[in-house]
């Protein structure tokens, strides 16, 4: 047990050391574990290979403050970055940084971001709702520099990597009375973090790292 703090308490440092100098405003934080958001991330991950994220971020600077502006169970939040990185550490995970090829839009994409603080959290994953999900609230507020949006939306996906529907889901949408709505138009954070349009780096080594990159801490 004592093992498994030390070496959270390394993963939280190294992730708050690089902070300062590595993460820009609008830089997008990716979080991936084996055990949180395993259903997302089993739903989403079906390359063995890539890093299961289950959770993304928006880095904002607010004061010289750097936050994660995100939307979690309480809803769209702002988390100071110490507070992200203790929560993810706490998941036995670890965080990875994308960051736009073409910057021209990101001060209205956090901007546009902004607005949507408050709303609550949508464990339905259905879009044209008032409330937001993670990667929803990045696919709807990231332009590039003439207003237009940088992420499409995918056909959503809750199977398996045999094409077979998860029972999480099956349980989920059902406590709600509704069928899994596999097909419908939706976003991912694992759709999300391989997108072209950004480039994924380890925040507290700076080296660049493939868009399907296996290591784990």
């Amino acid at each position: 047990m004592r093992r498994i703090y030390i070496i959270l308490a390394i993963v939280v440092c190294a992730l708050r050391a690089g902070a300062q100098d590595e993460i820009m405003e609008g830089d997008l934080l990716f979080a991936y574990s084996n055990t949180a958001g395993k259903a997302i991330s089993e739903a989403t991950v079906h390359d063995t290979t890539a890093l299961p994220f289950y959770h993304v971020a928006i880095a904002t600077w607010i004061n010289g403050n750097l936050y994660a502006l995100e939307a979690i169970d309480e809803g769209v939040v702002l988390t100071p970055y110490d507070r992200f990185c203790n929560r993810i550490a706490n998941s036995l995970g670890g965080l990875r940084v994308g960051r736009l090829l073409d910057r021209s839009g990101i001060d209205q994409s956090v901007s546009n971001a902004m607005e949507h603080l408050g709303k609550p959290y949508d464990d339905l994953y259905m879009i044209d709702t008032q409330e937001i999900y993670c990667s929803e609230l990045v696919q709807l507020s990231y332009v590039n520099g003439k207003g237009q949006r940088i992420f499409p939306l995918i056909y959503m996906s809750f199977h398996d990597s045999n094409g077979r529907i998860l029972d999480y889901w099956l349980e989920h949408y059902a406590k709600h009375g509704m069928a899994v709505p596999e097909g419908a138009l939706g976003t991912n954070p694992a759709q999300i973090a391989k997108d072209p349009a950004i480039e994924i780096f380890n925040p507290s080594t700076s080296s660049q790292m493939p868009h399907n990159a296996s290591d784990m801490p």
